[in-house]
């Protein structure tokens, strides 16, 4: 079983702008791989390994 961990930080904090960007950019990341794989992966071209990527 995998675990996560949840950290809640209020705007106050001083590392909160950092880490909101950062979560942000993480989550443009994973959306756009998940794009490029799906799109891939319908039009027949199969599967995208992380070195095609």
């Amino acid at each position: 079983m995998l675990g996560a961990e949840r950290h809640i930080i209020k705007k106050g904090h001083r590392f909160w702008a950092e880490i909101d960007n950062l979560s942000w950019q993480s989550k443009n990341l994973y959306n756009s791989a998940n794009y490029l794989i799906r799109q891939n992966f319908i039009y027949g071209h199969g599967y995208l390994t992380y070195n095609q990527m």
